[in-house]
């Protein structure tokens, strides 16, 4: 779980720099203060980024609940290990594309329906009526929304481990690598990574494929070893 944890706040710090394109107008409409209030703009960002967190965390938890539930419901058939192990191909296959991206291949993207766009849209528009404080946690909520591949990359990758606990601090873990870059939006990441910058797409895509790899690992090897304690059960019975 450690490497699993650890690679995904790897490859999610080097692939900030794609949050910050994504979701840079967004964090500006959060933080931007209005005239007659006196929040500053560090409890706006503050007041943003909670927002993330607590709903990365939940997408953390809903996803390995859901992956417990299919372990509870249908172990006998292996539809969680299926689960788990399709999880962790599915991380790959982005990897393996954005790679191809990387390279400058032109590959289809694909979009959310348009009455979920619509009803996306409605909400960033009353959210932006609250106050400011309430207007950048709503917004900093509705980052999941988001039709961003690299975050439900993770998210199945939370699911694949099965256990709400382990999905939330996948997701946390995430939401913590991108914090840096989040934070720091505001002056300038050129000059954070200079000429780095034109590398990081390649590097965050290996490192994607690579975090799948280490979640299919563990996953072959938690099955090897159950079937291992299966085989000294029957013998020892």
């Amino acid at each position: 779980m450690t490497a699993l944890i650890a690679g995904i706040f790897v490859a999610s710090l080097l692939g900030s720099l794609h949050c910050a394109g994504m979701c840079g107008a967004f964090l500006a409409l959060a933080v931007t203060p209005d005239e007659q209030s006196r929040v500053g703009k560090t409890s706006l960002h503050v007041a943003y980024n909670a927002g993330r967190l607590c709903s990365y965390v939940t997408l953390g938890l809903i996803a390995g609940l859901v992956g417990r539930s299919l372990d509870l419901g249908g172990e006998m058939v292996g539809v969680q290990r299926a689960a788990a192990i399709g999880a962790s191909l599915v991380m790959i296959g982005f990897g393996l594309i954005a790679v191809a991206r990387a390279q400058g291949y032109s590959i289809r993207r694909l979009h959310p329906p348009r009455t979920f766009q619509s009803a996306v849209q409605k909400a960033y528009t009353a959210a932006g009526a609250w106050s400011p404080l309430g207007r950048a946690y709503a917004i900093g909520l509705l980052t999941t929304a988001l039709p961003c591949g690299w975050l439900y990359a993770c998210v199945l990758t939370a699911a694949g481990t099965g256990d709400p606990l382990t999905g939330a601090l996948a997701m946390a873990s995430f939401w913590l690598g991108t914090l840096p870059v989040m934070a720091a939006l505001g002056i300038g990441i050129q000059s954070l990574f200079g000429p780095m910058r034109r590398h990081l797409p390649m590097a965050t895509a290996l490192l994607l494929v690579i975090v799948g790899v280490i979640s299919l690992a563990g996953r072959v090897r938690q099955m090897r070893e159950a079937g291992t304690a299966a085989e000294v059960l029957c013998h020892g019975g």
